[in-house]
């Protein structure tokens, strides 16, 4: 197989539809209103490497997986249950932060110019990995 995709070089954040070349998981949040746009969000990894597996939950950690929580408190809109989800034998140990990249990690960040709580300083974040 290709190897699972590096991060962060093999990964992106859209909030602007699928990414050509690249396989994409949505993130959405129901309860935010329509002109939030959260519809056309996707976290997404090169299309030619191996599918790292990720899920996304909205009603809590999945059973069976390893789950990092996907929240920015200053937003109303029950992100409190929202979880992205890898398997659990997965290479990755993502680390969430509302406020800003982490120091020491490498970091992506999740941005929605059109939801106005604070979604500007919004990262997801791990150990630099290269699966070559």
């Amino acid at each position: 197989s290709a190897g699972y995709p590096n991060w962060p070089d093999s990964f992106r954040w859209s909030s602007a539809g699928k990414l050509p070349g690249f396989t994409c998981l949505q993130i959405h949040e129901g309860a935010e209103p329509s002109g939030h746009t959260w519809r056309d969000n996707y976290f997404c990894w090169r299309s030619d490497k191996t599918n790292p597996g990720f899920t996304w939950s909205t009603a809590g950690v999945r059973w069976g997986k390893t789950c990092v929580q996907i929240l920015e408190t200053a937003d109303p809109h029950t992100w409190y249950d929202n979880f992205l989800c890898a398997p659990h034998n997965s290479p990755y140990r993502l680390r969430w932060s509302s406020a800003g990249p982490i120091a020491g990690l490498e970091c992506i960040r999740w941005h929605e110019s059109a939801d106005p709580h604070t979604w500007g300083d919004n990262y997801l974040c791990d150990n630099y990995r290269d699966f070559c």
